[in-house]
């Protein structure tokens, strides 16, 4: 396959699992090591500046979506700086605090996490196990009547779900996945949980995507190489809008018509990724 395709394909992939619940760090390690590709030869700072510009792409899809709230929030927040505190400041300072948590892990267990990303059977037990745990706590909190809206988070609700993103730097977790499962826990309904989880993703998306571009500062990649983060890019922005609009559209639906969790059909499907990934992995096949 052409080196543009695979570039565009892994694009298309970051931005659709980075919202839905089923781990872009997984299916970024997982599709190229089971398809065999390889756009960088191993080259570790150029695999990690194409990153970047995927997570530029998400980053910018999902903002496009979210723009009414991100407006909302910001200017909330820039009243809140210049002393008059508004109903949604202590939402927007909130939001932005609750990157801390994963920001400072992150940091700290870089090499670590970087070296865990490399462990099939680790991804393998992180997506089954925690496309468990987020059916089982959506059924729970449908049993509750957890209807929590997004106008009720709190600092609190950020510690929580913080932390959940700091689980989620290990590959297989899922970020929104882990963020929803808590925020679900906390009483939200799925079309809040799944909103602030996405909003509450976007000044770590930003955060890393700049850490990243520091720490490879000396990376020099040619024109081809930059025209490879564009595509990769371009495609990124594309699914991460259509995924956010897809999980806000689904998860409305659902929580309208219907009191079965939505959740079902992820678990499942990441149950089979595992299974998949652990197979070939024991198999030696790859």
């Amino acid at each position: 396959m052409p080196d543009f395709a695979v570039a565009f394909l892994l694009g298309l992939l970051q931005g659709l699992t980075e919202f839905f619940p089923v781990s872009s760090s997984a299916h970024l390690e997982v599709v190229p090591w089971l398809a065999g590709w390889d756009l960088f030869d191993g080259d570790t700072e150029l695999e990690n500046a194409f990153d970047i510009a995927l997570h530029v792409g998400t980053l910018g899809g999902a903002a496009v979506y979210l723009r009414a709230d991100i407006a909302r929030y910001a200017a909330a927040l820039w009243c809140g700086i210049r002393g008059r505190a508004e109903r949604d400041t202590a939402i927007a300072v909130s939001l932005a605090l609750s990157a801390i948590p994963a920001a400072a892990v992150g940091i700290a267990l870089e090499d670590r996490l970087l070296d865990l990303a490399e462990e099939p059977l680790l991804i393998a037990t992180l997506l089954a196990g925690f496309g468990w745990l987020l059916w089982r706590s959506d059924i729970a909190a449908g049993e509750r009547g957890a209807q929590r809206p997004q106008d009720s988070y709190r600092l609190r609700d950020a510690v929580g779900m913080g932390l959940a993103q700091a689980a989620a730097l290990l590959p297989g977790v899922s970020r929104s996945g882990v963020t929803i499962t808590v925020g679900r826990r906390l009483g939200f309904d799925r079309t809040a949980a799944a909103r602030l989880a996405f909003l509450m993703s976007l000044p770590l998306i930003a955060g890393a995507g700049v850490y990243r571009a520091i720490t490879l500062a000396d990376a020099a990649p040619t024109s081809e190489h930059l025209r490879l983060f564009l595509v990769g890019g371009v495609g990124a922005a594309v699914s991460s809008w259509a995924g956010v609009a897809a999980m806000v559209c689904l998860l409305g639906r659902v929580d309208r018509r219907s009191q079965r969790s939505p959740f079902a059909l992820f678990a499942g499907y990441r149950l089979a990724l595992a299974a998949t990934v652990a197979i070939v992995a024991i198999s030696g096949l790859r």
